[in-house]
């Protein structure tokens, strides 16, 4: 820079572009070095300020909380407020603290309670790399006496279908059979809080039969009346019990398909097996409707409907434990004939929200029976024919079907092998090579009155 300096007082010729270009470039990186000096101070600048703020919030939070008269009215919260166009985020988690000094949740641990553990924790939107939220922790104990020696509490936790507490519900407490001890409740306990928690105190040692209720609600295993769970209070400590009770969620279930037809004949004692990630659910009928209504506990992650009892195989290879595998279309392997593939459908769950309703197609197997009008006739679960695909069935399970009238062209099946039988003058016999025509979906017929039913389609 001194020479171009030099060369402007010694020379009337001026600058040359490459010069000229040269102190641009210098200029440039010298202004972006200052540039970016000013916008790292300004950001700093406004993450303390941000900070400054959420520390003031969090501090304001512990301050609240410590106000607050009953310590069992906190619960997990999260809140937005803004403040200098910043939004901040406020986040209040909660959790009991027994005497084994381990965090509890209302359904779960044990030992005496002894102190409520509280944290608070903000947050700003555009947080520089690095920069950690605001946390603030308190412990709060209760202004009365929880604990006594000589009796314990019972921690009741009521979760829905989203994972989320059940606030509401109601919780009793009843000396069960034997009592060992256990005695009827003075007070009627909470209803489950914001969480879906209810503690039940300065309970008698002995057996309790603890339950909830409340209208409209089911259970994961489908009880809609006063679920109930046997537990043993010790004195000085707390059991705990869960359950998964939410609003039902009403599933319209149409057979075979959708429309469905009007000269087909189902099962009357056919189960309908519900499968979600947390197992399988199955509801029996007593019913030759095409349609039905079924309510279900709302998993967030919905059901795959199934016709029939679909019992799982055992994991372990060497059991010789009963099960039934064809109703699943998803365990039939996918085959190569001639050229054509084929598969099962992959249907897709279905899911409602607490207290709705949704529509839900279970599909079977069609098999075409058409001139034995006024036959009353049954099947059988049997052995698969080999090569057929059937993944098996091991259990025993008879389907009946009220007598069949002249409208009457197919009755559906759920998927798997089965042996169709005919009542003659009282006695249930096969029916003849030929009487069963091959299904509409997939199937064979081997030998007399067995049919497979296969969910595969050519694809």
């Amino acid at each position: 820079m001194n020479k171009v300096l030099q060369r402007l007082r010694s020379s009337e010729s001026g600058l040359s572009l490459l010069e000229v270009l040269v102190a641009m470039m210098i200029f440039a990186i010298v202004s972006l070095g200052v540039l970016q000096t000013l916008t790292t101070v300004l950001a700093i600048t406004r993450d303390n300020r941000a900070r400054v703020v959420a520390t003031n919030l969090a501090a304001q939070e512990v301050d609240l909380a410590r106000d607050a008269g009953d310590v069992f009215t906190l619960f997990d919260e999260t809140y937005t407020k803004t403040l200098n166009g910043d939004v901040f985020t406020v986040s209040r988690s909660t959790a009991w603290v027994p005497s084994s000094n381990t965090a509890a949740s209302c359904g779960s641990g044990g030992g005496t309670l002894q102190y409520k553990r509280i944290n608070v924790e903000v947050s700003w939107p555009n947080m520089r790399e690095g920069t950690e939220p605001v946390r603030f922790d308190t412990l709060l104990a209760p202004d009365d006496r929880i604990n006594d020696p000589a009796l314990g509490t019972i921690l009741v936790s009521v979760l829905g279908g989203s994972g989320e507490g059940s606030s509401g519900v109601s919780v009793n407490a009843s000396p069960a059979s034997p009592a060992e001890g256990a005695q009827s409740l003075s007070t009627s306990p909470a209803a489950t809080d914001a969480q879906g928690c209810s503690f039940i105190l300065k309970v008698a040692p002995g057996n309790y039969n603890v339950s909830v209720s409340r209208s409209g609600y089911i259970t994961d295993d489908g009880q809609s009346s006063s679920p109930s769970q046997l537990t043993q209070v010790v004195a000085g400590t707390a059991s705990s019990v869960s359950f998964n009770y939410d609003d039902a969620a009403r599933f319209d279930l149409s057979y075979v398909s959708d429309p469905v037809p009007s000269d087909v004949e189902i099962p009357k004692n056919m189960d309908t097996t519900f499968l979600s990630s947390y197992g399988v659910y199955a509801d029996t009928a007593s019913t030759t409707s095409l349609t039905r209504n079924v309510d279900l506990f709302p998993w967030r992650s919905g059901y795959v409907g199934i016709a029939g009892e679909y019992i799982p195989k055992p994991e372990d290879p060497a059991s010789t434990a009963d099960y039934c595998a064809s109703p699943n279309p998803a365990l039939w392997p996918e085959e190569d004939v001639a050229g054509v593939t084929y598969r099962s459908p992959d249907p897709a769950a279905v899911a409602a929200n607490p207290g709705d309703s949704v529509d839900m197609v279970v599909p079977m197997g069609l098999v075409d029976v058409s001139g034995i009008a006024g036959s009353k006739i049954r099947v059988k679960s049997t052995a698969p024919v080999v090569g057929s695909g059937d993944p098996g069935c091991t259990e025993s399970i008879t389907l009946n079907f009220n007598t069949l009238d002249a409208s009457t062209q197919y009755i559906a099946l759920p998927y798997g092998t089965w042996e169709v039988e005919r009542r003659i003058a009282g006695i249930w016999l096969p029916l003849g090579l030929g009487s069963v025509l091959a299904p509409i979906v997939g199937g064979t017929e081997t030998v007399a009155g067995v049919v497979t039913v296969d969910p595969r389609v050519a694809s």
